[in-house]
């Protein structure tokens, strides 16, 4: 079996924010001309999670932002909350430069950026494929959530994302009634 991987890769320059990512998955499925299948989307990062949710609504956008950040507080210490933050904060322990594995030089604190993207998001969906694009509801949109975006100062200034796309073919698929 044949399957596709696309890579779309994207500078988070913005805190906190919804990015939808449908119209670049069906051009991909477009592209391989895939018909029916599976799509599976991945994330490669830890605060940024995907969602299939209506995205279209830029007021719904705005509350759904506004109560992933009332919902879980910032860490007192991060570089957000000297910029005149208008949320809740908090004291957490976790600060990026902890983890064994990190080879990031990154001074900020953003437990809540991960909590927020365990709660709110998830690591990777799976969507089926159907006449060659998404199979989704009417008011649905698949999105990245990114929960810790950075504003283009400090230490580690911008985030590089990378959110994976593979396209898997089963042409074998019927529909049933």
């Amino acid at each position: 079996m044949k399957a596709f991987l696309k890579e779309l890769k994207f500078e988070s320059s913005k805190t906190t924010y919804i990015r939808d990512i449908t119209d670049e998955i069906n051009k991909a499925i477009k592209k391989v001309s895939v018909k029916q299948g599976f799509v599976f989307v991945n994330s490669k990062h830890t605060t940024l999670g995907i969602v299939i949710s209506e995205i279209a609504e830029p007021n719904l956008l705005k509350d759904i932002l506004h109560y992933t950040l009332q919902t879980i507080p910032e860490d007192k210490r991060s570089a957000r909350v000297s910029k005149g933050y208008k949320h809740p904060t908090a004291n957490y322990r976790h600060r990026c430069q902890d983890n064994p594995y990190c080879n990031e030089i990154d001074e900020d604190y953003n437990a809540a950026a991960h909590i927020r993207s365990l709660i709110f998001s998830h690591p990777s969906v799976v969507i089926p494929i159907w006449n060659g694009k998404l199979e989704v509801g009417k008011y649905q949109q698949v999105a990245a959530f990114e929960f810790d975006g950075r504003d283009g100062s400090g230490k580690n200034p911008i985030r590089k994302r990378i959110i994976q796309v593979w396209i898997l073919p089963a042409e074998s698929i019927k529909k049933i009634d």
